[in-house]
């Protein structure tokens, strides 16, 4: 018996059908007349949760927090033309952190390319610099509905296992795209036989091993060695390996400020979170060179860390699951393919339980750390509002268990590497920390929001904010509760902590941007509340109350970006100043016991 079709419709049937079946959950989608068939097929699939978002970058960036949080793949369809190129900034962050999504783009047939069609442009490859694969589906044929089944597979197995991150799949269509109407009729059983064939292992590959033997001997000549953890999607089970790691080989761990395992309840006996500030010391960076540094994950945070490991004589190892240079400084010389849980498991069991230590490098260490952090927690506790470093341990201090932190670009990521302490409580800790654009920061917020169960906060610059405020209508759109706590600095703060800042002439008129707008009307356009906070009591009370919230909230605090340049600057030189008094007074005592025992 044959039954009458429409080409399109099938096509993508047969190709979100495949998705579904491989467990993809969660597509946007934009409006527009050439993808209605993938559109009308994703939206009539019950397996699928589906957003509609009219705006293609947040879309994409509001995909890309779904997929964050969830830890899943997640599908994006926009139309043709100039919507393709709006996806391109979210797909640049999702391909520098691994993120998987499935990118599908509708076009016009190969022929109306360079033709003058309207809504036409080359999409062919258009992201092929930031994309872990490309492939044009061509335009739909019955006879060939099992190769789109696999073009489904492929792209799962490649966005999720084989070169994690964003694959981009184009469409072309051909008129009519609607169900009722018909362009072709087929047997029944020809569809049966597709749908009926189901096997497909979407298993982990196998796992990259590390070269043991190699190793362990380079551990064993190394004994004043230092663990760098840049941000990834480290979890306990890595942070008490990396605990392990430490003990045995008697190196301390530093955790970036974009990473979660600053919070937990794992180990957090050999963590030196406060190396950023220890190494403005000179006598610090001249005596203690390590002989060997291991980066585990992206690229630090602070300028001044990267300067560290970049003149730094030791030997660097760079440990990543997809052998990823995670190196700006172009120093280290091996880069290792492999998980690094695995990695440590690996050197853990096939290394000495008891090995020779230098003790005096890690307890060091430790005590400059403490020094810092006792220093920090004076200057904190005696900082005016509004310091702008005192925002993010304020909000740290006042988020529940399991709550979700995304911290933006810019200052307060920085702030929060530099500030925030090691807390025993667990945080999902989010950044945009691929590319480190403030671009599409509050529709990555809303994405984790959605895809979570828990309370979501959002530490935000005002530029960042502005620069994503069509985002903010996904918190109405999907009933979305954030809250977002809003550094207003009157515009590129930042730029007041970088050396444009001697020239004041063109830092004034061309660098700093001040909005002059009112930035809570925009709020509460959305349907938000804004709320100017007053001082740390204001603030902490009202991130209380955040958590009864069922809507959008911004908690604006202005600030004065000189001014919180000044009190970094102080902060740094009352820690280097500590630290050389430390260092000397070792020295000291360590001649002196050198010399009695002769």
């Amino acid at each position: 018996m044959k039954i009458s079709v429409n080409r399109n419709i099938l096509w993508c049937n047969a190709f979100t059908g495949r998705l579904a079946e491989l467990g993809v959950k969660h597509v946007c989608i934009s409006p527009g007349s050439r993808s209605t068939s993938l559109t009308l097929s994703f939206s009539s699939n019950k397996n699928f949760f589906v957003y509609p978002i009219v705006d293609e970058r947040s879309s994409a960036f509001f995909a890309l927090g779904l997929a964050k949080e969830s830890k899943t793949p997640v599908a994006i369809v926009t139309t043709s033309g100039t919507a393709v190129a709006e996806l391109y900034p979210a797909i640049i962050e999702a391909y520098y952190q691994r993120v998987p999504l499935i990118v599908c783009t509708a076009d016009r047939p190969s022929n109306l390319r360079e033709s003058g069609a309207n809504q036409t442009i080359n999409q062919q490859d258009i992201f092929h610099n930031h994309i872990r694969l490309f492939r044009d589906a061509g335009l739909p044929e019955i006879k060939k509905l099992s190769s789109v089944r696999k073009l489904a597979e492929t792209a799962l197995r490649i966005a999720t296992i084989e070169n994690k991150g964003p694959v981009h799949l184009n469409f072309p269509f051909e008129k009519p795209f609607e169900p009722d109407a018909i362009t072709d009729y087929v047997l029944e059983n020809t569809i049966e036989k597709i749908y009926a064939n189901d096997s497909f292992d979407l298993s982990p590959q196998k796992k990259n091993k590390p070269n043991i033997s190699q190793l362990k001997k380079l551990f064993a000549e190394k004994k004043r060695g230092l663990i760098l953890v840049g941000y990834n999607n480290f979890h306990d089970d890595f942070a008490n390996l990396i605990s392990s790691f430490s003990e045995r080989f008697g190196y301390p761990i530093y955790i970036d400020g974009a990473s979660c395992l600053r919070f937990g309840t794992h180990s957090k006996e050999n963590i030196i979170e406060n190396l950023t500030s220890l190494i403005r010391s000179e006598k610090f960076r001249e005596k203690y060179d390590p002989e060997l540094i291991i980066q585990f994950g992206a690229t630090p945070t602070a300028n001044v860390l990267l300067d560290y490991f970049k003149n730094s004589s030791s030997e660097k190892i760079l440990v990543n699951e997809f052998g990823d240079r995670n190196d700006p400084s172009l120093t280290a010389k091996k880069i290792i393919k492999c998980n690094p849980s695995d990695f440590c498991k690996s050197i853990l069991e096939n290394s000495a339980t008891k090995r020779k230590k230098d003790f005096e490098w890690l307890d060091d260490f430790k005590n400059m750390n403490m020094i810092a952090r006792i220093t920090k927690e004076k200057f904190i506790t005696n900082s005016s509002f509004p310091f702008e470093g005192r925002v993010c341990l304020e909000t740290i201090n006042a988020l529940e268990v399991d709550s979700n932190l995304m911290i933006s670009n810019s200052l307060p990521i920085r702030d929060t590497d530099f500030f925030a302490p090691t807390q025993n409580k667990r945080i999902k800790l989010f950044t945009n920390r691929g590319a480190s654009g403030i671009d599409g920061i509050n529709s990555t917020a809303l994405g984790i929001a959605k895809s979570s169960a828990k309370q979501t906060f959002l530490i935000v610059g005002d530029l960042a904010l502005y620069h994503d405020l069509n985002g903010l209508h996904n918190a109405v759109k999907f009933n979305i509760p954030l809250t977002v706590i809003l550094i207003n600095n009157s515009g590129g703060g930042i730029f007041e902590s970088l050396p444009i800042a001697e020239y004041k002439d063109f830092l004034t008129d061309s660098f700093l941007t001040p909005l002059s707008i009112n930035l809570g009307r925009f709020v509460k356009a959305y349907n938000g509340k804004f709320i100017q906070i007053k001082d740390w009591t204001h603030l902490k009370k009202e991130l209380k109350f955040s958590y009864r919230s069922k809507k959008l909230t911004v908690l604006e605090i202005k600030t004065d970006a000189k001014h919180s340049k000044l009190l970094r600057q102080k902060f740094w030189g009352a820690v280097a100043k500590t630290i050389d008094q430390y260092i000397d007074e070792i020295k000291n005592r360590r001649n002196s016991i050198s010399h009695f025992s002769r």
